[in-house]
């Protein structure tokens, strides 16, 4: 039997709610944590058309990526959304999870598949860099310290750049005194130990340090790891909306405004053109306007997002970067595939993605 709160513990290793935005709601909109999951349906945005598909399939997880409930209701008025939709999740039983800004913040997040499906060359850098770092300082005995940095490693720490398995070592001597109801590695009880220990310290993102300290202290011989965490200045790799790259080959504004469209399915609108040739190109899924004064910086040649207005046209022309609207839903549909296959890698019950597109 796999219970929601097991299907959340996964899903937030994907879309981690620590890098959402404040604004934000990406949690469990709907749902007993406690309930058992029988099959989750994956979808954009929370319609009617969605519920009806889940019935359909007896989906009785929803995974979503627009949040149901953006801000604290006063009333939930049946005959109007989001009551209508929320009312209806809650007799039939169906829970509701939304996974939106951590998502579009997360390492293989909307836009890093938005590039993909536009075939976007890497490496892809980050537009806007969002998450936090500190570091993690863990002592141990000189015999383990191996065994301990590997567990680092494999629960996310010690990654700068295209390196892994970073770590600073630092010789020294641990003492103890161990207590009459200890069990000490080394030593005796009432006796104190002098250990010869090494100062492992690494890099770990802010939303992976728990799993850090825990992948630690069951790798560590001690029954009491020692360990220190402090905040440090940086952000995670690959963590935050937007992501750039390069096009096989250099296309005209209106050729990439027909590129686009074909490779979504949607017809996109060209917003500004620059007097240049195109093949440095950024993308953001979803509402993405905010983001221009840091596309042009970036030195891209043209933005591709969704929900450009008339003012983010006159603001990118003048910038010299040629944008492109593609539409919020077209620029974020391109993730819900990838986001199901990865899902299902780690549960136990089916996952699938709805047909409904938008």
């Amino acid at each position: 039997m796999t219970l929601l709160r097991q299907v959340i513990e996964k899903i937030e290793t994907l879309a981690p709610p620590a890098l959402a935005e404040a604004w934000d709601n990406s949690a469990l909109q709907t749902g007993n944590p406690n309930s058992e999951v029988e099959r989750v349906l994956v979808a954009l945005t929370p319609l009617p058309e969605v519920l009806d598909e889940a019935e359909e399939k007896n989906a009785n997880l929803i995974l979503l990526h627009h949040p149901l409930i953006f801000k604290p209701l006063k009333t939930v008025d049946e005959s109007l959304y989001p009551g209508d939709i929320l009312t209806r999740a809650i007799k039939s039983g169906t829970a509701i999870y939304a996974a939106h800004t951590s998502y579009d913040a997360a390492p293989k997040g909307v836009s890093v598949h938005l590039a993909d499906t536009l075939g976007l060359r890497g490496p892809l850098s980050v537009i806007s860099p969002r998450g936090s770092l500190k570091k993690l300082v863990v002592f141990v005995p000189e015999e383990n310290v191996e065994t301990v940095a590997d567990a680092l490693s494999g629960a996310g720490a010690g990654v700068i750049g295209d390196y892994t398995h970073c770590t600073f070592r630092t010789e020294g001597h641990g003492t103890f005194l161990p207590g009459d109801a200890a069990n000490p590695y080394s030593g005796s009880r009432g006796d104190l130990e002098k250990v010869a220990e090494i100062r492992l310290e690494t890099v770990v993102p802010s939303h992976l340090a728990n799993e850090a300290v825990r992948a630690a202290a069951e790798s560590h011989p001690y029954e009491e790891m020692a360990h220190d965490i402090y905040p440090v200045e940086g952000f995670p790799e690959e963590c935050g909306y937007g992501r750039i790259g390069d096009l096989s080959e250099e296309f005209s504004p209106d050729e990439l405004r027909a590129y686009v469209s074909e490779r979504l399915g949607f017809e996109a609108r060209l917003v500004a053109a620059a007097k240049r040739g195109i093949k440095r190109v950024a993308v953001l899924g979803g509402s993405g306007g905010s983001f221009i004064p840091e596309v042009a910086a970036s030195n891209a040649d043209a933005y591709i997002t969704g929900d450009l207005d008339y003012h983010d046209g006159l603001l990118a022309e003048s910038l010299g970067l040629t944008a492109i609207d593609a539409g919020h839903a077209a620029t974020e549909l391109p993730s819900l595939a990838p986001l199901a296959e990865r899902l299902a890698k780690l549960v136990d019950v089916p996952v699938e993605v709805s047909r409904v597109r938008k």
